[in-house]
């Protein structure tokens, strides 16, 4: 997401399929002060690593304007500040009106074909660490975040700015760095207090059986628990399958997991289906979807006419589901952090409330091992995630202008700067991943946000990882289910055969032997 509403679909899907290296540069940014304050970013001043003129490329967060919209102004001002303090810099902001990384990467890989990409490219962690781009077409840039961020006094690296929960997020199994994160984004249950009080409920559940618990008690009393949306299968639907079964495979998935990054990709989900832990006769990852049957029992009707992700303006379905909750139509929605700002907006302030999605207990299922799943679903997944390209990609760059690139991206990249131009854009809905900064104060932000580590993230068939084809067809047999005209038994039966068929025909167009695993 950049501006809520327009980037969600984009971000919060978390397309994921992945990239390679290039050779970074040598870090020769001088170490300067940052002269920020809290109220604004400061000077700008410091060295890249070209005296020539350079003029930077970038392309800027997809669906939000030219340089010069209002999403965009605090990074139009921190450029502004940045050529001010570097007489030989112009920085050039490229409007960005792709609809999913997926074209990001198309049109990107267009322009390295000839050479003349841009220099700052914007991407997801996805396609980044999970080995789907060209190799070469991006740099390893950890050699630069190694070293101290130039603007910031005492760092002993930048890499030390980012929360501990986001570095896993921005480093390939090989180790290198290839992307930068900027800022999180997280999904959780929103609720109607008045619904609550109701219902009799003065606190929120901390066990998905504590949840369950509380829609019976809204049932109970006439108010219609939840709506469990499906009508965009990378939304909500795909949230469940990253949810239940990242929680309950947590102690298998490291005999499937071939490509050691922070989320499976198409190759850990292809082994997993050939040995049959992704499976519906694995007991523990079939439970992921009798428990979803629960869970849609207490939903209201008409769940593929909305979409989680959806802009609240929408007027065709699938629509937001976010007039539900204000007009007082469901108790519960499933939602993004970006919702905040916008059901504000929408004159639901202090009416409503939110607590990250409750760990799947024992009191749930014998299966379960208590695995907390806070953060598995959103991350950093939100505004400022670049790249940078290689000079095989981008024949203008050099090591010298790589240094200035970095050098640029280091002010971008302040705690003081970065909280400052994400508090202007979405609304101050992004989570900066750096502390520190300036933000938005919006309650209940903070409790969306993991504060250990994250465990590996499945993701598999709703979300376009082992191909479009499978989320589909995954889609209309998830529509199926949750709607109740597919019974669990035909529906684990259709969405084996579907696993099977997806594994091998990925396997088949990728050349790659499953049997060896």
């Amino acid at each position: 997401m950049v501006r809520p509403g327009a980037l969600q679909r984009f971000n919060v899907r978390r397309a994921r399929r992945g990239p390679a290296v290039a050779a970074g540069a040598i870090f020769v940014a001088g170490i300067l002060a940052a002269g920020c304050s809290s109220s604004g970013p400061g000077s700008g001043s410091g060295s890249g690593g070209s005296s020539g003129p350079v003029t930077i490329k970038a392309v800027l967060p997809p669906n939000t304007g030219p340089i010069t919209a209002a999403d965009n102004a605090g990074l139009l001002q921190l450029s502004q500040q940045y050529e001010k303090a570097h007489k030989n810099v112009t920085v050039q902001w490229l409007p960005n009106n792709t609809g999913s990384i997926s074209a990001a990467n198309a049109a990107v890989e267009s322009q390295a074909s000839g050479g003349a990409a841009p220099d700052i490219v914007w991407e997801q962690y996805g396609p980044v660490t999970s080995g789907a781009l060209p190799a070469g077409l991006l740099q390893n840039i950890k050699p630069y975040l190694e070293k101290p961020n130039p603007y910031v006094p005492g760092n002993s690296s930048w890499l030390s700015l980012f929360t501990s929960t986001t570095v896993p997020y921005m480093t390939s199994p090989n180790g290198d760095i290839d992307i930068i994160l900027g800022s999180d984004v997280e999904t959780g249950m929103f609720y109607s207090k008045a619904a609550f009080a109701k219902a009799g409920i003065t606190t929120t559940p901390t066990t998905w059986a504590g949840f369950i618990t509380d829609l019976g008690r809204l049932k109970a009393v006439g108010i219609t628990p939840i709506m469990f949306t499906d009508g965009n299968p990378n939304c909500t639907p795909s949230w469940w399958e990253r949810l239940a079964t990242s929680s309950l495979l947590a102690s298998q998935v490291s005999q499937f997991d071939v490509n050691h990054a922070q989320v499976t990709n198409a190759l850990d989900d292809a082994v997993g289906i050939k040995m049959g832990i992704i499976g519906m006769s694995n007991p523990r990852y079939a439970e992921a979807w009798k428990l979803l049957g629960q869970l849609v029992s207490y939903s209201a009707s008409g769940e593929s006419s909305y979409d989680g992700c959806a802009n609240p303006n929408a007027t065709s379905p699938p629509l937001s589901p976010q007039s539900q909750l204000v007009q007082g139509k469901v108790g519960v929605l499933w939602g993004g952090s970006w919702w905040i700002p916008q059901l504000d907006s929408a004159g639901f302030t202090g009416k409503f409330g939110v607590f990250p999605e409750p760990p799947i207990t024992s009191a749930s299922t014998p299966l379960a091992l208590g695995t907390s799943t806070v953060g598995v679903i959103g991350g950093p997944n939100g505004n400022g995630e670049w790249s940078i390209t290689s000079q095989r990609a981008d024949s203008s760059m050099t090591p010298a202008k790589t240094a200035t690139v970095m050098n640029f991206m280091a002010w971008l990249f302040t705690p003081q700067n970065l909280g400052y131009w994400l508090k202007i854009s979405g609304s101050g809905s992004y989570i900066p991943t750096e502390p520190g900064g300036p933000t938005v104060n919006l309650p209940g932000l903070n409790t969306l946000v993991p504060t250990g580590k994250v465990p590996t993230v499945v993701d598999v068939v709703l979300d376009d990882v082992l191909s479009t084809a499978a989320t589909n067809s995954g889609s209309r047999l998830f529509q199926e289910y949750v709607d109740g005209s597919l019974s669990y038994s035909a529906f684990a039966s259709q969405w084996q055969s579907l696993l099977t068929s997806a594994a091998q025909q990925w396997a088949a167009q990728n050349n790659v032997n499953l049997s060896k695993y």
